[in-house]
């Protein structure tokens, strides 16, 4: 590794250094991308660096454009906490950055439940932040995205493989939804979810992953973010965000249960694979908790109940109660 800090630092300053490392970790919680945190250490004719730091490797060109662009924005980093930028790598399609002290946001609320309400505040105020930053310096070539048209022809080849067409007919029914609605355009995370946020000890909010960030209408990312809040930690904090977004975008958010009803739909039916027999011994969350919970959001946003769903729940040991 030390070679490979050598060589990044040398394409971005032009000068030879030698490094030292210590106190590697390999984050493994990552889907799509190699994260590694260390401690570095270095001294050349530039500067004198000792920082612990994230070197983050993406596998796809286009997340890498994306979040290199964010992060070197100079709007970004006037309005929202984000990792500062040590050192580039396109070729390699590297990112060295700051480590940021502090813990995930569900820690967080789980350590300070006296001030859920608060945090949930925070999480929805950050969030209309971001949406209100200018995206006039963003490069369409990495962000510019048919957001509602590609979700919905994505789902469409998705449940044509089915066999119940009862999937056909609600993903009909919520494409008839969006008849009447009128579309904005604002800087969307993509994936605005606990994990990706970090609280310090000194209380800021520092927001981490943007390569699924995209332009797009505002109401993407509060529903997504909604549905992974209560699919993956169980929590319904959708009362105290909207009133924190809605204060600081002084705007009210009309026809938000299309968009709920649409990235439920999506959620849970990439898990109906699992319903029909496919293997799930691939699945690291065992309790099957979480399916459970983007079920009973499919049921609450489309009002239909899924026979063959609610079997295999039992099978796992998961009574399904739904009012």
């Amino acid at each position: 590794m030390n070679k490979a800090i050598e060589q990044l630092i040398l394409k971005n300053t032009g000068l030879e250094t030698v490094v030292e490392i210590n106190n590697v970790e390999t984050n493994n919680d990552g889907f799509n991308n190699d994260i590694t945190m260390f401690h570095l250490s270095f001294f050349n004719k530039a500067e004198e660096f000792s920082k612990r730091v994230v070197l983050k490797k993406f596998s796809h060109r286009v997340s890498f454009n994306k979040e290199l662009h964010i992060l070197k924005s100079e709007s970004m980093n006037n309005y929202i906490n984000i990792p500062t930028l040590y050192f580039e790598d396109k070729e390699n399609r590297l990112l060295l950055m700051e480590h940021v002290e502090g813990v995930t946001l569900d820690k967080y609320i789980i350590s300070s439940a006296n001030e859920m309400r608060e945090t949930f505040e925070k999480f929805g105020s950050t969030l209309a932040h971001i949406h209100s930053i200018d995206v006039q310096g963003l490069n369409n070539e990495y962000f510019k995205n048919d957001q509602l048209n590609n979700c919905i022809e994505s789902l469409k080849n998705r449940v044509t493989g089915f066999e119940d067409p009862i999937y056909r007919k609600i993903l009909k029914n919520i494409e008839q939804s969006f008849k009447g609605v009128k579309f904005s355009e604002v800087l969307n995370h993509g994936d605005y979810h606990f994990w990706n946020t970090i609280m310090t000890n000194d209380n800021k909010l520092y927001i981490l992953d943007w390569e699924k960030a995209f332009l797009g209408d505002h109401r993407f990312d509060i529903a997504n973010t909604l549905v992974l809040g209560y699919s993956w930690f169980g929590m319904d904090f959708k009362e105290p965000l909207l009133a924190a977004y809605q204060n600081v975008s002084n705007k009210e958010i009309e026809y938000l249960e299309c968009f709920e009803a649409l990235l439920c739909f999506d959620s849970f039916t990439k898990t109906v694979p699992l319903i029909y027999g496919a293997d799930d011994s691939h699945i690291r969350d065992r309790t099957f908790e979480w399916l459970k919970r983007r079920y009973e959001l499919f049921v609450k946003h489309t009002g239909e109940r899924i026979e063959k769903a609610e079997q295999y729940l039992f099978s796992k040991g998961l009574a399904v109660k739904i009012s």
